[in-house]
């Protein structure tokens, strides 16, 4: 995710302290502007409001807080306790461990790699929540926000209400999937979901498999029912496995549903057939490829520009 390289030795040298034994640890809280390496914060961390931090290698002893317009950069870190993300603010967690919840509120967004998120992530009126190769141990909640997941593990359940979108690809759901009035509709490619899904009341595009109109993506496996409802999108849903009941009405879009192996009921023909008799489809093939770039360039551009700050800042705990 982050391109440079940052000189962190000189930063580091000063920095020992932070490891020290304070009379109340859980009492003790750490405010970071700048960097740092190879460090133990023995209680919570905050951010305060238009700072940037970033810390390689370093053990957080509690909560974490990310001010409005503040940044926080983790690398290799771990994080004992909660993250919280206010207003305008941006995490990016790359190879880190957090045991406690993940929420983000009216920010600008989390960027997630490689990493492990110990408790539920919920993010309600925040820019994205942007997740690769991560595992989420509970459940993933967004609300008027976006939400894209690569080959990622959920142990719970993912569900999205007034996303822009909800992209998901290669990743396995242990539990329920419902995606819920998004306004450019979502992708869901070469995944698992263990329970029942849902789509219903979106917009633009809904692929779920099939081979087009975005190219690259591939079959779903549904341990439960899947349900497709209501919705102004363009539907291709082709290609999948669903062990429960397969529903599709009330659609107003082209439907496209073919190919899909049924073990409960198969309700989708009927409802397929009327709806793509309605109107022809004209969705350019890579609406959802272009978008996933677009979120993924936002979180890089972030994070640049927060690198730079903090290293500009200096040493974060001096």
């Amino acid at each position: 995710m982050r391109y440079r390289k940052i000189a962190l030795a000189a930063a580091a040298a000063g920095l020992m302290a932070v490891g020290f034994a304070a009379p109340s640890q859980a009492a003790l809280t750490t405010f970071c502007d700048g960097v740092a390496a190879d460090v133990t914060v023995p209680g919570d961390l905050v951010v305060a409001a238009g700072k940037s931090c970033e810390l390689t290698n370093v053990v957080i002893n509690g909560n974490v807080t990310v001010r409005a317009d503040a940044n926080l950069l983790l690398d290799g870190a771990t994080v004992n306790g909660n993250v919280r993300v206010l207003a305008n603010g941006f995490a990016d967690v790359v190879g880190t461990s957090v045991s406690g919840s993940t929420v983000l509120t009216a920010a600008y967004g989390a960027y997630t790699e490689n990493s492990t998120l110990g408790n539920n992530v919920t993010a309600t009126d925040s820019g994205f929540f942007y997740s690769v190769g991560s595992d989420h141990a509970r459940s993933v909640t967004s609300t008027n926000g976006e939400t894209f997941i690569e080959s990622g593990w959920v142990t719970r359940n993912l569900a999205t209400t007034g996303d822009t979108l909800t992209d998901v690809y290669d990743t396995v759901i242990e539990g329920t999937y419902s995606v819920t009035g998004a306004e450019q509709g979502g992708v869901l490619c070469l995944s698992e979901i263990d329970g029942d899904a849902s789509f219903s009341g979106s917009g633009e595009i809904l692929q779920i498999g099939a081979s087009a109109p975005l190219t690259g993506c591939g079959y779903n496996a549904f341990g439960g029912d899947l349900s497709i409802t209501d919705n102004s999108a363009d539907v291709y849903v082709s290609d999948n496995v669903v062990r429960g009941d397969f529903n599709v009405s009330g659609n107003t879009g082209t439907v496209v549903a073919e190919n899909n192996r049924v073990r409960g009921e198969d309700n989708s023909g009927a409802a397929a057939a009327a709806a793509s008799r309605s109107r022809t489809a004209a969705v350019p093939s890579d609406v959802a490829a272009d978008r996933k770039a677009q979120a993924k360039a936002d979180a890089e551009a972030r994070s640049t520009v927060a690198s730079d700050a903090a290293e500009a800042a200096g040493p974060a705990f001096s």
